[in-house]
């Protein structure tokens, strides 16, 4: 008589799938080095006029503090955007299914924005330079939205070119 065989669990998490959250996370560590005092809105204005200074001499010292705000505001739109995207490509290769997008996974990274975002303007009631928005917040959910739509168009696009 023989023993069973003793098997031991098979991991859900494969290599594949671990390494697909590397880009993801490390986003977000530079997203919480972005928010610490170094990227205050004094120490980031200060380098936009140098740099606008260098370029355009003294043609927009009336529309610095405009082009701060937007310079600023277009950051936090572009970076969770990004943040979103990356966790829907992690998302993707976690949980696998036969079509190239589905709403899931969108609907995931989206989430992934949306809480890295509040959790970033939480952070920042700690940080005596910085202080929480809710308008940042919804700047960073917009990105994600906006990179969330590129990415079905995208695909959806590269689909019906294959297909033709």
């Amino acid at each position: 008589m023989s023993l069973p065989a003793v098997h031991e669990p098979v991991s859900t998490a494969s290599p594949r799938k671990l390494r697909a959250w590397i880009p993801t996370l490390l986003w977000l560590c530079v997203l919480a080095l972005f928010s610490t005092d170094t990227f205050s809105a004094e120490h980031t204005g200060t380098i936009l006029w140098k740099i606008l200074h260098a370029l355009f001499g003294t043609r927009f010292n009336e529309q610095i503090e405009q082009i701060h705000f937007l310079v600023r505001k277009s950051a936090h739109f572009c970076s969770y955007g990004l943040l979103g995207a990356l966790a829907f490509f992690s998302w993707r290769a976690t949980l696998p299914t036969p079509p190239r997008w589905t709403l899931r996974w969108s609907l995931l990274g989206l989430l992934v924005a949306m809480i890295a975002g509040s959790l970033d303007e939480f952070h920042q009631i700690f940080v005596p330079s910085r202080g929480p928005s809710l308008r940042d917040v919804m700047i960073d959910t917009m990105g994600g939205i906006f990179f969330q739509l590129v990415i079905a168009l995208w695909i959806g696009w590269r689909d019906q070119r294959t297909a033709s």
